[in-house]
């Protein structure tokens, strides 16, 4: 996906996963992560979000369980 369409994705999506960042206390992430969307860092982007994903709890965030926005996330992580 080229990075206009990579943005835009993130766009639409980001207010679907942005619930898992806070309640796990990835606020600062957050934040980050939209400062580097800003600015169109997308490799930024994607480091900050597989530093969130390495931390997030494996019982619960995995296929099977599948939680709001999960989908979503890894699609733009995996891109």
């Amino acid at each position: 996906m080229n990075t206009e369409n990579w943005l835009a994705k993130f766009d639409a999506d980001k207010a679907k996963f942005e619930w898992f960042f806070i309640k796990y206390g990835f606020d600062i992430e957050w934040k980050q992560l939209n400062e580097a969307r800003v600015i169109r860092q997308i490799g930024k982007m994607k480091n900050i979000m597989n530093r969130v994903w390495f931390e997030l709890p494996d019982a619960e965030f995995n296929i099977m369980m599948n939680p709001v926005g999960w989908d979503e996330f890894l699609y733009l992580l995996e891109d």
